[in-house]
């Protein structure tokens, strides 16, 4: 099974773009989807008490604007807008939310839960994305044998829109021990 490709948010360039540790040495591609998220409190397994990992908090949903080597651009999608109800839509519209994947994508809502208040904990206050937070790719966009081979300096699969690993020059400080 693939695993996602993992990175860190690595700057802050403003409140819409962020860099993130990871490029196309990794897999990364142009309009992945990128989850920020925080970590906080170890979660225990009720059963065996075993330690279930640390307990995610999403920050935001990013889209790839742009990949370089080891690193790439994020921006957070523009809010959408209120939803018309008396049918009519203006064609740009459409064609933006198909092309970011949310056409016909309903607004979040949760159904609460009945749930025993002792055991909840409760959210953490909201904290703003940092330097440092992780980020995971969503979907089927993961780091497979291509982008294994890639990050190990080797050269992506045939067919593939990934760019060529350069190759260091004889002599060059990457060659010696």
């Amino acid at each position: 099974m693939d695993r996602p490709i993992e990175a860190r948010v690595a700057a802050i360039i403003d409140d819409t773009t962020l860099v993130l540790n990871a490029g196309f040495r990794q897999g990364v591609r142009e309009g992945m989807m990128f989850v920020i998220f925080g970590e906080h409190a170890e979660i225990a397994d009720p059963v065996t008490g075993a330690s279930l990992g640390k307990w995610e908090c999403v920050k935001a949903r990013v889209t790839v604007t742009h990949v370089q080597e080891n690193m790439c651009t994020v921006r957070a999608p523009a809010p959408r807008p209120k939803e018309v109800t008396d049918g009519s839509r203006p064609l740009s519209a459409v064609m933006v939310e198909h092309s970011l994947g949310i056409y016909g994508a309903q607004p979040e809502q949760w159904q609460r839960l009945e749930v025993r208040a002792a055991d909840m904990r409760g959210r953490p206050r909201a904290q703003p994305i940092a330097v440092g937070d992780g980020a995971r790719a969503l979907g089927p966009q993961t780091a497979g044998p291509a982008a294994a081979g890639a990050a190990a300096g080797g050269q992506a699969a045939a067919g593939t829109n990934a760019m060529p690993t350069p190759t260091p020059a004889a002599g060059d400080a990457s060659d010696r021990p």
